[in-house]
């Protein structure tokens, strides 16, 4: 199959193999994207049984559109071959990612198990059970995003008669519930028992009844109860217990009704581990202070003492000027810990709101023009906008199909958005009607930019494209490239140097105002997403897996900062030269307090990736990301 066409797909490689079939990496030669085809093998072909379950995996999986499911772009069927074309993930299955670490940090896995529930719990809401979630149907993309797949056995509950009947066994026998052990109608607690499991394995990779025969395992499901965790394994928390104890309850009047239930107690969980975390870090670099303020004083004592007994009549003079020195160096250290900043420090102590939306769309971009006024662009082209501070949003731009990633605004009335498809929108009104400006590109934009003359300005997107205005965004031309990699953002230090970041670490400069742009060494082979400058020497690139790297000396060099988390960092923003924000792929929010020398982690209200944040006049923060998501920080 390899080499091999398809109606537009060509076969590049396998991906693995199930039970009804093989997946597929392929090339959709239309659209010009990877995608992952899944064939029905030839086995099944000849059983109608099998290729109406199948089809039906197509029309129901392509009807859950959710950030945490794998979706569907298609269906094939040609020459007596059938495929299901979904979104290729770059990434691993969880199934694997277990396999590779052998068991996860407790972190980690709560983290996972958030992004699982949510996607569940969406797709119960819309009347579908899963039947078969496992780690091998879970998939982790390089971003850190987490994507349930194989919808090949769910059923609608709203359907009165389904393919697969009533006293038929579906599922994975290590995952099973004790319903479907019995042959009963599996329902959403099916999946939430599966789920349970799962978490199971990720803290310690193992399934709790894994041993014996099928038998066995199928009198487990329905008579034992999973080993207490707690006991066993370092920095497990009684709550782990309680969860997975609820999770894998016999019962269903016991067990959680909804995934929504279930994710409380797990962010409750999240919320407390960060906490703690927290505290412990500060008590330890307590004592760390603590025992180098003793191990100086004993320094000084010691050489006050050499110096007296050699110097005595220096004595008065020495004692002077050691106690002045001193007297100021501890000053200046009081000063250095405990910075005058107000904006981060704030956020370290604020409790993040969640704001109503009322869009479900990824919101890749979001704005302020005023305390008051604000708009937010996203997936599927809505564009949503806010008079009263953000209290309640409006759909200004609800055009499917083309994905809108980036809004920004020169001064009071004139805005520019980008999308994919190479669209730029423009705007003379403060946002309240918005004109197409016509590209020579039908590439991704993904960041505009401009100088602080308000004339100069960017826009960076797909296959190393590279616009530039002079004036004002009236009118645009392309600059050459010299790469083709996906880039993502761009900054500049003064009006002369700048930098644009990219897929695959991809690193470009500019010393001419942006005319011609040169790649320099790469210090990473993950994506880098975002770039800022908060000085004429400091800047700050975030990016996949963590990664955070810092400059000092205005991008010559580069330094790789500890950012305490894997997950994908999309955006970072510097409120003055001290106090920074990251934001990350799993709802963290990274705050510095030391010009991105240092940085904490913490939970937000959501466990949804966000995705690009923003400051009003008076301070106020807003933060956008997926699913609709809209935070503002309140003390």
């Amino acid at each position: 199959m390899i080499g091999r066409t398809i109606d537009h797909y060509k076969i590049d490689s396998i991906l693995g193999e199930g039970g009804m079939g093989v997946v597929y990496k392929a090339f959709d030669i239309k659209l010009e994207r990877y995608v992952a085809l899944k064939i029905l093998s030839r086995e099944a072909t000849n059983n109608p049984q099998f290729i109406a379950r199948f089809k039906r995996e197509a029309k129901n999986q392509a009807k859950l559109t959710h950030p945490n499911i794998v979706p569907v772009y298609g269906f094939t069927d040609e020459n007596n071959m059938l495929g299901i074309v979904m979104e290729f993930v770059d990434g691993e299955t969880l199934e694997h990612y277990i396999q590779r670490k052998g068991k996860l940090d407790i972190k980690d896995a709560l983290q996972i198990l958030q992004q699982i529930l949510t996607g569940s719990g969406y797709a119960h809401s819309k009347g579908f059970v899963h039947r078969d979630l496992k780690p091998s149907n879970i998939i982790l993309s390089r971003e850190g995003i987490v994507k349930i797949m194989d919808f090949g056995i769910s059923k609608s509950i709203n359907e009165s008669k389904g393919i697969t009947k009533t006293g038929t066994k579906i599922g994975t026998i290590l995952y099973m519930s004790p319903e479907q052990i019995k042959a009963l109608e599996p329902t959403n607690q099916s999946d939430i028992y599966s789920i349970g499991i799962t978490f199971y394995e990720m803290l310690t990779g193992s399934t709790p009844f894994d041993s014996g025969t099928e038998f066995e395992i199928m009198e487990a499901h329905l008579k034992k109860n999973p080993q207490k965790l707690s006991g066993q394994i370092a920095n497990i928390p009684s709550e782990v217990d309680v969860i997975i104890s609820k999770a894998l309850n016999k019962s269903t009047a016991k067990r959680y009704h909804t995934s929504e239930e279930f994710l409380e107690d797990v962010n409750n969980l999240l919320l407390k581990l960060f906490t703690t975390e927290s505290k412990k870090k500060t008590v330890a670099e307590k004592k760390v202070q603590k025992k180098e303020s003793s191990f100086l004083k004993i320094k000084f004592y010691a050489y006050a003492f050499l110096f007296f007994c050699i110097l005595g009549g220096l004595l008065y003079f020495v004692y002077i000027t050691v106690f002045q020195f001193w007297q100021g160096s501890q000053n200046k250290t009081l000063n250095a810990t405990n910075p005058t900043s107000y904006e981060a420090s704030q956020l370290l102590k604020s409790s993040w709101k969640v704001l109503p939306s009322n869009v479900s769309n990824s919101l890749n971009s979001i704005y302020f023009l005023s305390d008051s006024t604000g708009f937010a662009c996203g997936n599927k082209g809505v564009v949503i906008y806010t008079e009263n501070g953000g209290r309640d949003w409006k759909t200004l731009i609800d055009s499917s199909g083309i994905d809108l990633y980036d809004i920004d605004f020169l001064g009071a009335t004139r805005g520019f958005i980008v999308g994919s498809e190479g669209i730029l929108l423009s705007s003379v009104d403060t946002g309240k009607t918005w004109q197409r400006i016509n590209l020579p590109s039908t590439e991704s934009l993904f960041k505009i930019y401009f100088l602080g003359d308000m004339k100069t300005g960017f826009i960076v997107g797909a296959k190393g494209t590279i616009f530039k205005t002079n004036d004002g965004g009236i009118s645009w031309y392309q600059v050459n490239s010299p790469t083709q990699e996906l880039l993502y953002s761009i900054s500049f230090v003064d009006n002369n140097t700048g930098f644009i970041v990219g897929w695959n670490g991809e690193v470009l400069k500019t010393t001419d105002s942006g005319n011609d742009w040169s790649e320099i060494k790469k210090f990473s082979d993950q994506y880098l997403k975002d770039i800022k400058f908060f000085d004429s020497k400091s800047g700050v690139i975030v990016g996949g897996s963590g990664v955070i790297a810092r400059t000092n000396d205005a991008g010559e060099d580069w330094k790789i900062i500890n950012s305490g988390t894997s997950s994908g960092l999309y955006a970072v923003k510097f409120f003055n030269k001290e106090d920074g924000i990251i934001l990350g792929g799993k709802g963290e929010v990274l705050t510095s307090l030391d010009a991105g020398k240092n940085w904490k982690v913490s939970p937000s209200a959501t466990y949804a990736s966000l995705l690009s944040i923003t400051e009003t006049p008076s301070k106020k923060v807003y933060i956008s990301g997926e699913n609709g998501t809209i935070l503002t920080n309140s003390k």
